[in-house]
């Protein structure tokens, strides 16, 4: 593979994870970690893939996520490879009846590692820029 496949594939892995979170397929999260992998943020650490997934349970208190991958640049070193990905991450959830939109300006810092041809996640730590908690119109 040429380093723009590389590259390629590990933006799709990226993808994945922002879509297992918000469709709430935790065994599919799991899938894109490596089995000694770290998911850490504000005010936690999860320690290998179940205990991700175990955590991002955490997220059935919204009613819906959405995430959205913007750039991404990755350095690739043979067979690791560390990156930083942006995203914006709306959670909608309720507060005395009244429906709600906290978004999060997110810049992961991400370690990967590629074994047998597959890309996973080593590494993610979630770094909150900024926050914005509004009402929700239209909903």
């Amino acid at each position: 593979m040429s380093e723009l496949e590389h590259k390629q594939a590990i933006h799709a892995l990226t993808c994945r994870y922002a879509q297992a979170v918000d469709r709430r397929d935790f065994p599919s999260l799991a899938e894109l970690f490596t089995a000694d992998a770290r998911l850490t943020g504000p005010g936690f650490r999860m320690d290998g893939p179940q205990a991700i997934a175990e955590g991002m349970s955490a997220l059935g208190q919204y009613s819906a996520t959405q995430h959205h991958v913007h750039q991404q640049l990755v350095d690739i070193d043979g067979d690791t490879a560390t990156g930083e990905t942006y995203c914006v991450a709306n959670h909608l959830y309720e507060q005395d009846g009244v429906p709600r939109k906290l978004d999060w300006g997110i810049r992961y810092q991400d370690r990967f590692e590629r074994s047998q041809g597959q890309w996973r996640i080593a590494a993610r730590e979630l770094v909150v820029d900024w926050m914005q908690d509004l009402p929700l119109r239209g909903a």
